[in-house]
């Protein structure tokens, strides 16, 4: 009688073990799920805060244009010998480099794209920039960079490549390195009569 109550213990025991093994298994596997999630949960998260921020980047406005005059030239000639863009930041803006952003002038006729940053004189396919206002020392002619409250002049000089006259369309597109395209678009004055410099916007 005592022999048979030792193998029924025995046969407990095995399957207190048994039990014991799964349920340590199981909780291995919940372990580890939950550092996956963990993880993923982080990995999402940091995810959704990178794409956020360069949403409001890509949807927001860097620049401003204050103004858009054309200046014919001493010459007084039937076309803007060359085209100044009065500018500042945005609000909110913040550090802008000018010489990544590409201007594109269009008329009529004609269509020039990738007009670009130079140090030096402007032509038909470059553009310069003048600081107005540089309160903090930002900017110089080799890094043009401007930040809040500063004011800035953009010289392109489109000549007779992609001409003006009056009652001529237009259309500037100023392409920044982040942020929206910035489209200025409008008609020519129906004369320029003996005025230098034209104000297009």
């Amino acid at each position: 009688m005592k022999a048979n109550e030792k193998f029924i213990s025995d046969v407990h025991a095995q399957a207190g073990i048994g039990t014991l093994i799964i349920f340590i298994a199981m909780v291995l596997v919940a372990a580890v799920a939950a550092a996956v999630l963990i993880s993923t949960q982080g990995l999402l998260q940091q995810k959704a805060q990178k794409t956020g921020t360069e949403t409001i980047a890509e949807v927001s406005s860097n620049l401003k244009i204050i103004s858009i005059v054309g200046d014919r030239g001493t010459a007084l000639n039937n076309y803007f010998t060359n085209v100044n863009i009065t500018m500042e930041t945005a609000a909110g803006a913040g550090r802008i480099d000018l010489s990544q952003i590409k201007l594109v002038l269009t008329n009529s006729t004609a269509r020039v794209e990738n007009i670009s940053y130079s140090n030096g004189t402007p032509t038909s396919t470059t553009f310069t920039v003048t600081a107005y206002r540089d309160a903090d020392g930002s900017f110089s002619a080799t890094t043009p960079v401007i930040n809040s409250g500063d004011l800035v002049l953009i010289q392109m000089a489109p000549g007779t490549t992609i001409s003006l006259p009056p009652r001529s369309p237009y259309r500037f597109e100023l392409v920044p390195e982040t942020g929206t395209h910035i489209i200025k678009e409008g008609t020519t004055p129906s004369s320029y009569g003996v005025d230098r410099y034209i104000t297009m916007e």
